[in-house]
């Protein structure tokens, strides 16, 4: 047992002298042994060893129990044991998820909270491995999921992955190592469980190596996901591209690396894996354009050849003037008035353009900001021409959605100035300008 874990070890980098090591103890026969080897193995691998037991709140007197008895085992070792208890049941019903899911939400949070940055060594091993590759195949998992459970994820290492139940057990007894059983095992209720008792016997009728024999899939399929994984990571890197990502990078990759780079960036866009029907909705939208709502209401779309996440519709807005910094929704303008006669600041318009210089006497009442409206229109300085600011914004590439989140300067007769369009040919300076009304656009902090 010690050389397999501590081939294990080596072989996923799990560990590294000076690691402190958490043991997410339960009580069961896998995690005693776990808990068992690696206090064996400490000194040999130089790290520093805890156990922490957490309580669901759902098996009443017997989760007590366990509870216990992972406070007896530990005071005998001389390992100090950190313990909580929660109400998963009441938890997943306020956050609307399964017990399952919760549980393990609260049980990772624990861990993390009593000792941050530690290595949480869980007790899974190749017979977890079997029932969740099986579960997997039964939902339609792709290759991530034949996979199975991962040796390391991020600072969850599995020690016991390449051993089976058979071998706990067998370990326990020569060994005399005890353990307490959690009666939910016994009941074929549980997925899991149906798996364990009838599944898992059967291939191994067929075989009675399957052991082996998946661990030589499993590791073979694990070798296939890292090259995929690689590959994917390229694509991205290629079609990554302002605040968005290149349609014909994304569209042109083989199909398993376009779903995969595609799968990455609705999670990087929505904060949660996405299924099949929403892979498969985004790769048919880059073939088609348009757009197209996915996870927790966000909706994706491909504009001027980029696949982006789509802004939210800014409404209708004014606001008052004012000399200073006005801050909108996607940006601030800074606005300063001079007198023509400050030779500084001439020679700064000088260099700055034109179109960004307002000749105050010009102005018809009282200035104001609004977002862009319905038949709005513009003669921009210098250019001779009239044109609706929706075809401007069209042949400048605004995004629809962006466009209401343009600071548009008015006056009783109409537009004064837009940014990023300039201002309008009946308030430019001229010979006779005498104020000066200066803008600039500002990222905003």
């Amino acid at each position: 047992m010690n050389i397999k874990v501590t081939t294990a070890i080596k072989r996923h980098q799990m560990l590294h002298p000076g690691d402190t090591v958490l043991v997410a103890l339960s009580g069961g026969a896998d995690s005693m042994v776990l808990l068992r080897v690696l206090s064996s193995l400490k000194e040999q691998l130089g790290i520093e060893l805890y156990a922490a037991h957490f309580n669901h709140g759902i098996r009443g007197e017997e989760a007590e129990r366990d509870a216990r008895f992972c406070a007896e085992v530990c005071e005998k070792m001389g390992i100090k044991l950190f313990t909580e208890k929660a109400d998963i049941p009441a938890l997943a019903a306020q956050k609307g998820i399964g017990l399952e899911e919760c549980g393990r939400q609260e049980r990772y949070a624990f861990f993390e909270r009593i000792m941050p940055g530690a290595k949480v060594a869980t007790a899974h091993t190749l017979s977890d491995c079997e029932e969740t590759f099986l579960f997997n195949l039964a939902r339609g998992s792709a290759l991530k999921g034949l996979c199975s459970i991962p040796p390391v994820r991020g600072n969850i290492i599995r020690p016991l992955i390449d051993c089976s139940r058979t071998e706990i057990e067998k370990y326990c007894e020569e060994n005399g190592i005890e353990y307490v059983t959690d009666s939910t095992n016994l009941s074929d209720e549980y997925t899991r469980n149906h798996l364990r008792h009838n599944a898992v016997p059967q291939l191994k009728k067929i075989n009675p190596s399957f052991d082996s024999a998946f661990a030589r899939c499993v590791e073979s399929l694990r070798d296939d996901e890292a090259l995929l994984e690689s590959l994917t990571a390229k694509v991205l890197e290629q079609a990554k591209f302002d605040d968005g990502y290149k349609v014909n990078v994304l569209r042109d990759a083989h199909s398993s690396l376009k779903k995969r780079a595609v799968a990455a960036i609705i999670e990087e866009l929505c904060g949660e894996k996405p299924s099949a029907v929403h892979i498969d909705a985004v790769c048919h939208l880059l073939q088609k354009g348009g757009n197209t709502q996915i996870l927790g209401g966000v909706n994706l779309c491909v504009y001027n050849g980029l696949l982006k996440k789509q802004p939210q519709k800014i409404e209708p807005w004014e606001q008052n003037f004012a000399l200073g910094i006005s801050r909108f929704t996607l940006f601030s303008i800074k606005t300063e008035l001079f007198d023509k006669n400050n030779k500084i600041n001439i020679q700064k318009f000088n260099k700055e353009l034109l179109a960004n210089v307002i000749d105050y006497d010009k102005i018809k009442g009282a200035l104001f900001w609004s977002s862009m409206r319905e038949g709005d229109k513009i003669r921009p300085r210098g250019r001779g021409v009239t044109k609706q600011l929706r075809r401007i914004f069209n042949e400048t590439g605004v995004e629809p959605a962006k466009r209401q989140g343009i600071p548009v300067l008015r006056d009783r007769e109409g537009i004064v100035w837009v940014a990023g369009v300039g201002v309008d040919q009946r308030a430019a300076v001229d010979g006779s300008t005498e104020s000066l009304l200066y803008l600039e656009v500002l990222e905003n902090a």
